[in-house]
């Protein structure tokens, strides 16, 4: 249930759910959605007390998020002059409007974008997009691979794509698959180089256990300072 607070002459907008759990629990996601949870039996006053209560952590949570988007600068009007990053590149995207043609062209450090609307320069751009991480991604496994084969690791059987909100990428090693997140797109290049590092070590160790961030580090000795360089996109 979605329900609104006002705190400070700030008005918020959380997710109410009702769970078997002993106390109020408030999660800022990722994406900066606020979501709480609670007792069955708790009142609408007693979770916005909890919440006001919470409200420095709140401000704090999601000025990070508004941190990470403006530095991770993805694409939210499509409009000439938006600024925007290509793998950690900071670029201006130019869309032309009213052209018999549509397409994209990048010459660094802009990208034009001809289209008849907004709209439309959306899903062309986000093409080119998925396209050049699908192929960014292609090229460092052809890299790393042989290093995990030295550790008795086969490459992976599948390689997919998909916008997610909490996760850089996924794992699984029963089908030998691996997911990566579109949006890994405006990070620098040694920051999803450790993405694909991070991944392709759970098919040694499918946890966080020390042994795993041995197999990380072996090889990516500097892994810490791009995990820490992750979080501000």
């Amino acid at each position: 249930m979605l329900r609104q607070i006002v705190i400070d002459g700030q008005v918020y907008v959380y997710e109410l759910s009702r769970k078997r759990v002993k106390n109020i629990n408030l999660r800022i996601n990722h994406d900066g959605t606020i979501k709480v949870s609670c007792p069955a039996r708790t009142t609408i006053g007693e979770v916005e007390a909890f919440m006001r209560a919470e409200s420095a952590f709140i401000r704090r949570s999601l000025a990070k998020v508004s941190y990470r988007k403006d530095n991770a600068a993805r694409p939210s009007t499509y409009v000439d002059g938006e600024k925007v990053n290509v793998f950690g590149e900071r670029c201006t995207l130019h869309v032309n409007t009213g052209f018999p043609f549509k397409g994209l062209r990048f010459v660094y450090p802009d990208i034009y974008v001809n289209a008849a609307t907004p709209e439309q320069a959306e899903r062309i751009y986000q093409k080119w997009r998925r396209e050049k991480l699908r192929a960014k991604i292609k090229e460092m496994l052809d890299y790393y691979c042989p290093m995990f084969a030295a550790k008795g690791v086969e490459p992976p059987k599948q390689v997919t794509f998909r916008t997610m909100s909490t996760r850089w990428g996924v794992c699984t090693p029963s089908t030998r698959k691996l997911t990566f997140n579109y949006n890994l797109f405006e990070a620098p290049e040694e920051i999803i180089a450790y993405v694909v590092v991070h991944e392709l070590a759970h098919f040694l160790e499918a946890n966080h256990s020390e042994r795993f961030w041995a197999h990380v580090a072996d090889i990516m000795p500097d892994y810490k300072i791009r995990r820490k360089t992750l979080r501000e996109y």
